[in-house]
């Protein structure tokens, strides 16, 4: 754009042309006070008021008088705290107002001080504001009141850290501002979200224009009524009548408070949606949801690619962390985002890749494990150029995910087709080879390779160290599940005893189940609650008929007379202690035999290879379970990310490997007649009967039409960090230092200083503030802080402060002394 010149407090500047002038100025670093402005709203954008709102159930209709009166309409709508003075006139909004070249503007004379302190006072007659003046206010719980204010007429839990607050500090409130009282508006506490508290209203409906003009959703108006903007919903009483949905964008810009998120909701984090912030990997929900409602399913699925180079898998066999953390659960339950992620990945996941990758480094990279972690890796490597070779004992790629999850949960095609992704970005492989047998980390340095990463899981399981845990018919669960994948065991027959409470273990079960075992009883220490299985998985458990004895142990196993297994359990009080770690207790007086002819152990898995020699070499890097310990796939692959940039830093690089997320940026959502009708998309699963009999899937993928009408759920709530935040009063403390001299103006006005909690010590008015501070570091203090007001009538303005501190400390500045003060 082009530039203008304009001269700001008798300094000339360069500012961008067709802009309002408050926003120029705050462009060139002057603040501006503003409460209806806002950096994503139109200023110059006409307001149409409505005819109606609806407070809860209050509804107001417009007082026609003032509807028709344009002087009036403009007069209400305006905050009238950003006056400024033009060509030496008189004070008037420099939000409405269009900069022009060579403007000349004064932004803190006499006039317009005392004018936006009118303002002010007339904003703050109707908000409460009694908190806001007291000087106990820092760390205050709003709970003991030294002042005894009534409760309903103290500031809301935003004290200390919403705009107004900020805005108010900065301006300075008049003494002559009336005490506000409490009218008694509506408050809406009992809706999902997000918390309406009328009373704290400003009426300067940014809320408004955000829904209207940068969302399109438009579901709230204002009306004005005797003399002031009432802000509601327009389509009914409640949100959910008016269509809203729940983005958040109006409490994102609300300043005061009135709008807030319930105190139990998920927050952004990090400026992601919960549900991103909380997946191991960060995956763009939001983004892959909104690429999936405009039916591009391909891009939805190259842009989950690009943080989880195994999106079938994860959309086949990850628990989702990210719906737990869905801000939708509170309306009507979470978006399916694992069962979307399956979706593109099954209908679009055969079309050829987008391959990006960075040009050949020449390095060499070796990967020792074919599994999530491993396989993460190597794809971040390879699109930072380097050549990737993984190198693992079986003769397939997929680790623990082709050899020990049944085909129910991740069938091995989904595997394969995830990993010609990997192939087409030029990973190698050495596949049948067994480090630390068959290969040294001699053998790989003399192939050339320039840095190891070992990511070769947990490989054995753990024994329960009791007698008879050696008996033929007792086994480990890495052994049952790998033999299972083979076609070993197909026709088990008899009864099964599975021993933990973890995913393993409800696989072991509903494995045995399907190859032909008459009664599966799964037994653990944990409490239902406890175990460390997702609910899903022991639903589906119990769906199969699958018993589940929880608070148990086992004793020892013996072998019975009839070829089978007798297991001997001792209850099992608590089991973890009161550090939260694993301690359990028993009550051996009380003990259970099982007979059974076949028992799988399933309490989890430990390292297989001895990491001394491998943690003491440079080149040589952990990822995944082997460094972290026993993990979800999802996180596994999050592990394996992070040792991707060690050791692209290791070989040079910058360790930078996403591209810009996209399609996440867009501000316009409009309006959903449906948005409420949808619900969380069920799927019908297979008959426990049927599925039983057989290891294929028994969660069908969605069809096309759940899965658009699914994506169209998604709150789009990490649209609320796109927001552009308000430009804030600056602090008015600085440090008490010589070296603020040269910033002090010559100007009239007070002085003020303060100790290290910046409780005021001395007040000074004088007509020249940079003479005063002069003599300030002529004396011997101990102040900590500073800040001035620029007031020509000063002694006045002096006088104001040293009454609040009377009021509120009881004493006078510092000593007390009022000769102290001059």
């Amino acid at each position: 754009m082009n530039k203008i010149e304009i001269i700001i407090d008798g300094a000339i500047r360069s500012v961008e042309q067709d802009q309002s002038l408050r926003r120029a100025l705050l462009s060139t670093g002057a603040y501006i006070p503003g409460i209806c402005d806002h950096p994503d709203l139109n200023s110059f954008k006409p307001f149409n008021w409505s005819e109606r709102v609806w407070q809860g159930t209050k509804m107001v209709e417009t007082d026609q008088v003032h509807h028709d009166n344009e002087t009036t309409d403009q007069a209400y709508r305006h905050c009238d705290l950003c006056l400024v003075s033009i060509n030496g006139g008189k004070p008037q909004r420099s939000c409405d107002t269009t900069v022009a070249e060579g403007m000349s503007i004064e932004t803190s004379t006499p006039e317009v001080i005392s004018s936006r302190r009118s303002s002010l006072k007339r904003i703050l007659s109707r908000h409460p504001h009694a908190c806001l003046t007291c000087p106990q206010r820092h760390g205050c719980d709003r709970i003991q009141c030294s002042m005894n204010v009534p409760v309903q007429e103290r500031c809301c839990e935003l004290l200390g850290r919403c705009e107004i607050g900020k805005v108010t500090d900065w301006i300075g409130i008049p003494n002559d501002t009336p005490a506000y009282h409490h009218e008694g508006r509506p408050q809406i506490k009992d809706e999902p979200l997000f918390l309406r508290d009328y009373e704290l209203c400003i009426g300067c409906t940014r809320c408004v224009r955000v829904c209207r003009d940068v969302r399109g959703v438009d579901i709230l108006g204002a009306v004005l009524s005797n003399d002031f903007p009432v802000v509601g919903t327009t389509g009914g009483p409640t949100l959910e009548e008016s269509l809203c949905r729940f983005c958040g964008a109006c409490v994102e810009v609300c300043p005061t408070g009135a709008l807030r998120d319930h105190s139990d909701t998920k927050p952004l984090v990090q400026s992601m949606a919960p549900c991103s912030a909380r997946c191991p990997l960060n995956i763009d929900v939001p983004g892959y949801m909104d690429l999936i409602a405009e039916g591009d399913n391909l891009a939805a699925l190259e842009l989950i690619r690009e943080r989880a180079v195994l999106p079938g898998v994860l959309g086949y066999a990850c628990f989702h962390p990210c719906e737990a953390n869905c801000r939708r659960d509170a309306l009507d339950g979470a978006a399916s985002i694992c069962a979307l992620k399956r979706y593109v990945s099954d209908v679009a996941g055969d079309e050829p890749p987008r391959i990006l990758k960075k040009e050949s480094t020449g390095k060499r990279v070796v990967v020792i494990g074919g599994g999530p972690a491993g396989l993460a890796t190597s794809a971040d490597l390879l699109r930072a150029g380097h050549q990737v070779v993984v190198l693992d004992s079986a003769n397939d790629l997929g680790g623990m995910l082709r050899q020990t999850l049944p085909d129910f949960r991740l069938p091995d095609g989904v595997i394969d087709r995830d990993l010609k992704y990997l192939f087409d970005l030029g990973l190698e492989t050495n596949l049948g080879r067994t480090f630390g047998d068959s290969v040294t980390l001699t053998d790989l340095r003399a192939e050339g390779f320039q840095a190891i990463v070992v990511a070769v899981g947990l490989g054995e399981s753990i024994r329960l160290n009791v007698p008879g845990e050696d008996l033929t018919q007792v086994s480990n669960s890495l052994y049952f599940l790998q033999q299972a994948s083979r076609g070993i065991g197909e026709n088990l027959g008899g009864r099964v005893v599975v021993i933990g409470g973890g995913a393993v273990a409800i696989d072991a079960a509903m494995t045995a189940r399907r190859l032909g075992s008459t009664e599966v009883r799964i037994i653990c220490l944990e409490s239902e609650a406890e175990m460390p299985a997702h609910p899903d998985e022991i639903r589906f458990a119990r769906e199969e008929g699958i018993e589940i004895l929880n608070g148990w142990g086992v004793v020892r196993f013996d072998a019975s007379s009839g070829g089978g297994v007798k297991v001997l359990l001792k209850k099992c009080l608590t089991v973890f202690n009161e550090q939260g770690r694993f301690n359990p207790v028993y009550n051996t007086g009380i003990e259970l035999k099982i007979d059974t002819e076949w028992v799988v152990v399933a309490i989890g898995q430990r390292k297989g290879i001895d990491l001394k020699e491998l943690e003491s070499s440079p080149d040589v890097f952990l990822a995944g379970d082997i460094r972290q310990g026993a993990t979800s796939i999802v996180e596994a692959m999050a592990d394996g990310r992070k040792v991707a940039v060690e050791v692209d830093k290791y070989l040079g690089g910058n360790g930078q490997f996403d591209s810009p997320q996209r399609n996440s940026n867009k501000s316009f959502i409009g309006k959903d007649e449906s948005f409420h009708l949808r619900k969380r998309t069920q799927p019908v699963f297979v008959d426990p009967v049927i599925r039983v009999q057989s290891m294929s899937p028994f969660i069908p993928t969605m069809t096309p039409e759940e899965a658009l009408s699914e994506a169209r759920r998604c709150l789009r709530c990490h649209l609320r960090a796109r927001i552009t935040p308000s430009v804030l009063p600056p602090d008015p403390w600085q440090r008490y230092e010589a070296d603020l001299l040269s910033t002090i103006p010559h100007a009239e006005g007070v002085m003020i200083l303060a100790d290290d909690q910046k409780k005021t010590i001395r007040i000074v008015g004088s007509p020249d503030l940079n003479q005063a501070f002069q003599a300030f570091l002529n004396e011997d203090l101990t102040a900590e802080y500073c800040h001035w007001e620029i007031d020509p009538m000063f002694t006045k303005r002096e006088s104001e402060l040293i009454q609040a501190h009377l009021q509120a400390f009881g004493e006078m500045p510092g000593s007390g002394d009022l000769d102290d003060l001059f």
